[in-house]
């Protein structure tokens, strides 16, 4: 940022600059309608949103924050040892710390006001469950931790058969964290119980992430950027049938058998746990790759 660059928003600018109405860019991004104890509804950010406008740059706010696997890590900034991991309660209680001290604001908008009455008149129980989950929602943003690897003697080089090998393992990593990916994505669209037939769903898949290939392709680094934020994989790759319909067995519990033997898929509400678990999959590989 230059010097003549206006600063960036504070976090509690950027939360009253929403504004209620329109189409949310995607099911997770869409507002929550909550009940109010006197009997009144209030419209919330989604956690999704909260996380990225607030909670992030609050939590993050003199430390340097990292997502490792399903933990949180966190340091004070300029500290030169490794982050170590935060409890999500403790978390939640600094993000709820925060917001009870957000100001009466004449030019917020319906997001900010909603959320203010929410936090004092909101079902408590209800309310740490949101909080926490926009804590998740902040680890999910989060860049990944890459601890510092000490120099060690350049290894011998591999074999042909050797490369051929590590080729097909990151082609097998890069098809199984498309296919989570693009399933997480199908939840968030598809209306639970929505069902569908295997092989319309793997050819579904099949042409969307032939497409990311196509842009990774033409644009890596604008790919890059984009896969940072945890919505598409690092590299994508075309799965196979049978690994594809091996991540969907896991992610959708099954498939199962309809009329004349197909077998289906039913949508569930649970896009949430599978992000979770392609990030858990895909930095379990990760590990163990190194």
């Amino acid at each position: 940022m230059s010097e003549s660059d206006p600063p960036p928003p504070s976090p509690g600018d950027a939360l009253a600059a929403l504004r209620d109405g329109g189409r949310a860019p995607s099911r997770a991004d869409a507002p929550l309608k909550r009940r109010m104890l006197a009997g009144y509804w209030v419209e919330i950010p989604a956690p999704r949103v909260l996380a990225r406008v607030f909670a992030g740059p609050v939590l993050a706010d003199g430390h340097d924050l990292y997502a490792d696997g399903g933990a949180i890590l966190r340091r004070r900034a300029g500290e030169a040892r490794d982050p170590g991991p935060e409890d999500f309660g403790v978390l939640a209680d600094e993000l709820r710390a925060a917001l009870d001290v957000l100001p009466d604001r004449g030019d917020a908008g319906r997001p900010y006001v909603d959320l203010r009455k929410y936090l004092l008149d909101g079902d408590q129980a209800e309310l740490t469950g949101y909080l926490r989950e926009t804590v998740r929602a902040v680890r999910v943003a989060a860049p990944r931790w890459r601890p510092k690897v000490e120099r060690r003697e350049r290894p011998a080089p591999l074999t042909a058969t050797e490369r051929q090998r590590v080729s097909r393992e990151r082609r097998r990593a890069a098809e199984v964290e498309s296919a989570h990916v693009w399933l997480v994505i199908w939840q968030a669209d598809a209306a639970p119980g929505e069902r569908i037939a295997a092989p319309d769903l793997y050819d579904q898949a099949a042409a969307d992430i032939a497409g990311w290939v196509a842009d990774y392709q033409d644009d890596p680094e604008a790919w890059a950027e984009d896969a940072e934020d945890g919505d598409y994989p690092e590299v994508p790759a075309v799965p196979g049938p049978r690994t594809f319909y091996a991540v969907a067995d896991a992610a959708l519990g099954g498939r199962r058998v309809g009329t004349g033997n197909v077998r289906y898929y039913v949508a569930s509400a649970i896009a949430a746990a599978i992000h979770d678990q392609a990030d858990d999959t895909h930095d379990q590989e990760g590990r163990e790759a190194a």
